[in-house]
């Protein structure tokens, strides 16, 4: 609901009464003024739409039959007008047209109700106070709508300072990491300091990409498609996590066939993908445990698959279907602590380059994740462009729901 608007009060509303008969004019006046509506009266169609326009009214009870411009195009009008407060106005048709035909016509243009002549006060006084509350019920709901909008925007404002505040740290453990390199002579000193500083560059381009992409953090995907050899993609996220393994003393043991074909995708993008699975992997197994890391080419030599088999504590099967849901987590996932929204992020990602993504689990024996991406080869709609146009497809999609959640 938008500032400015007010919720109807039912006993104080605003109603336009249009009919060409005085007597039933003044009649329905005289009933509505008694149960405390306010009224207005109009006996033509211009003279209508006239005051449609300048008093707003909260119900209009419009008659059918009108000199100079009929109810049908009055009620067209209502609900094409650009005005949100003019097309919202509730209509009652109250006409002597009692064909079945004509309550659908009316129903079909946007009227709220349609009640035939002649008729019954109590009745149509009935139907009057519902439509209002309607109304009033739906209003609120804007209303409420409007507060929730008002409170995501400003926790979005407090977000972007916040994550706009990480980056100076973020920055200055590169920075320190790259000083301390230069100092070292140890391989495995220098292993681990470069993988703080990449690690440290990368979270600062996300927290840079999430700054600069408010409506989607998937823009600028599109421009950035390229054909990735995805055995080095995979063994660099490897590389990258191997130091968190190490600290809880789980092996991640990687093959990757050889001479593989490329993949066209955002490299950026795949590999946080690939971190989030390969991360959860490392949150769920425990200590000690094992993590294998597979890239190979499907038997119909159509797509890469990248597999990610864990001995970790598993997933129960009724959590299977919407492991991938935002926000969803399992029931035995309890004891690490996430908001669940890894899996979801790699699911998306996936989906964008026209990929899918599979888990295969049991409950303290370990999960398989599996994402299998096409592969591009030659040109025409078999090859890139067939990726490209699903890539595009899924990516207006995402953005089209993401716009309207909003």
């Amino acid at each position: 609901m938008k500032k400015g608007d007010q919720v109807i009060n039912t006993r104080a509303a605003k109603i336009l009464i249009i009919d060409d008969e005085r007597d039933v004019v003044e009649l329905l006046a005289l009933t509505l003024q008694k149960k405390g509506y306010e009224t207005i009266q109009a006996f033509d169609g211009p003279e209508a739409w006239e005051k449609t326009q300048s008093e707003t009214p909260d119900l209009i009870i419009l008659d059918l039959m009108l000199p100079d411009l009929d109810g049908w195009e009055i009620c067209r009008m209502i609900r094409g007008n650009e005005r949100k407060r003019i097309r919202e106005t509730a209509i009652l048709i109250l006409s002597a047209r009692a064909q079945h035909e004509d309550r659908i016509h009316g129903l079909e243009l946007g009227a709220d109700d349609y009640l035939t002549k002649p008729f019954s006060l109590t009745e149509l006084m009935i139907r009057v106070d519902k439509i209002l509350r309607k109304k009033q019920a739906i209003c609120g709901l804007y209303e409420e709508v409007d507060q929730l909008r008002c409170k995501m925007q400003e926790q979005e404002v407090g977000l972007r300072k916040v994550i706009h505040d990480l980056k100076t740290p973020l920055l200055s453990m590169g920075a320190s990491a790259k000083l301390l390199m230069r100092q070292s002579n140890r391989e495995e000193s220098l292993n681990f300091l470069k993988s703080i500083y990449e690690n440290s560059l990368n979270l600062t381009r996300w927290l840079e990409e999430l700054l600069l992409f408010s409506d989607s953090p998937f823009e600028g995907m599109m421009s950035e498609m390229r054909e990735i050899e995805m055995p080095t993609l995979v063994k660099r996220t490897v590389d990258l996590l191997r130091a968190s393994g190490r600290d809880k003393e789980i092996d991640i043991e990687l093959r990757a066939d050889s001479n593989l074909p490329p993949v066209f995708c955002n490299e950026r993008w795949m590999q946080r993908a690939l971190e989030n699975l390969l991360s959860n992997a490392l949150k769920y197994t425990p200590e000690g445990g094992k993590i294998e890391v597979g890239v190979s080419l499907s038997a119909e030599g159509e797509s890469v698959e990248i597999a990610v088999k864990d001995n970790g504590i598993g997933i129960f099967a009724q959590d299977l279907s919407r492991i991938f849901e935002p926000f969803q987590r399992g029931l035995n996932a309890s004891g690490e602590k996430g908001i669940g929204l890894g899996l979801s992020l790699v699911k998306e990602v996936v989906e964008l380059h026209a990929g899918k993504i599979d888990v295969q689990s049991q409950p303290q024996k370990g999960s398989t994740f599996s994402i299998v991406l096409p592969i591009r080869k030659g040109s025409g709609e078999k090859g890139g462009e067939k990726v490209v146009k699903n890539f595009t497809k899924n990516l207006h999609s995402l953005n089209k729901m993401i716009t309207e959640e909003n």
